[in-house]
């Protein structure tokens, strides 16, 4: 999912389901979740989904601004090939500036968080939670977290 938010524009099949499940199995955030999802969200729903680790179903994830369109599964590819064609046809020097309008001034701040992410992923995953996390999700069974 945090590939996908990075993204510009994100089309979705209509039966796709999302989640920022790290915290069921006690991982940090990666790949510029805690970077994009505030952005796209605001941050009390981030903060509650990615506390949570809850999955949504794409209705919702349109609702919230997750993606962009939601298409037919059969027509996805389609959908995206079309609107990304209509972008390679379209100016692209003004793309090109729009994108660094809409984004550029932010290449610091993400900067900073994906190194804060990996800080932090490392540092979960040799914990006595992350172990107990993963245990628990082979195991088919609610982790039983002692933060340590």
């Amino acid at each position: 999912m945090n590939i996908a938010l990075a993204a510009d524009v994100r089309f979705a099949s209509e039966n796709a389901n999302f989640g920022e499940t790290f915290a069921k199995v006690g991982l940090f955030p990666d790949y510029g979740g805690t970077f994009f999802l505030p952005q796209l969200v605001g941050p009390a729903k981030a903060a509650e989904l990615l506390y949570s680790g809850d999955m949504f179903d794409a209705k919702t994830a349109l609702q919230l601004g997750v993606v962009n369109r939601l298409v037919a599964a059969d027509k996805l590819m389609d959908e995206a090939k079309a609107f990304a064609m209509g972008i390679v046809h379209g100016p692209r020097m003004a793309s090109r500036a729009l994108k660094q309008v809409l984004y550029g001034n932010h290449r610091a701040e993400l900067t900073k968080a994906l190194e804060y992410e990996v800080e932090e992923q490392m540092r979960c995953f040799g914990s006595e939670d992350c172990a107990e996390g993963l245990r628990a999700f082979f195991e088919k069974r609610k982790p039983n977290f002692q933060g340590k």
